[in-house]
């Protein structure tokens, strides 16, 4: 187990581990990215983001 997050970690630091984005939703859109988290049909994370 410790080996493995090593490797998680050194992962993450090193940039080889990068998400995928499948689509953005601003906080106003909320309910439509539950329904598209819902839908099953994404290809990566679905993000939020709020407004400053």
């Amino acid at each position: 187990m410790r080996r493995a997050a090593a490797l998680v970690a050194s992962g993450l630091r090193g940039g080889a581990f990068r998400p995928v984005v499948d689509r953005l939703f601003s906080l106003e859109e909320i309910v439509r990215a539950h329904q598209h988290l819902e839908s099953h049909t994404q290809v990566g994370k679905t993000v939020d983001t709020v407004g400053r």
